[in-house]
């Protein structure tokens, strides 16, 4: 007989801090807030998440830059417990 692993949701599941910055935050209505997502989501997936509790944000969807941990990250980035995203829009420097 084969054994199955089961796991409750408080281990299926991470937190991750979401942080908006400039427009961003104006569109979200917030400067940052924690975000539930099942378990080996993507960057991909918190993304949907957000266009969904706050649809202003999808304005500037072209143009949004994301960093986890203080890192620029690609969308395919898996997102570990506890992560710190930052969401803002491009920066141009000199």
């Amino acid at each position: 007989m084969k054994r199955r692993r089961i796991e409750n949701k408080a281990t299926s599941t991470i937190r991750v801090k979401v942080l908006y910055f400039a427009q961003l935050r104006e569109a979200a209505g917030a400067r940052e807030e924690e975000i539930t997502l099942v378990k080996n989501s993507s960057l991909n997936n918190l993304i949907s998440k957000i266009w969904e509790s706050h649809p202003g944000i999808l304005h500037h969807k072209k143009n949004i830059q994301l960093a986890v941990n203080r890192k620029i990250a690609g969308k395919n980035l898996y997102l570990r417990e506890g992560d710190q995203v930052a969401v803002f829009p491009p920066v141009a420097g000199g």
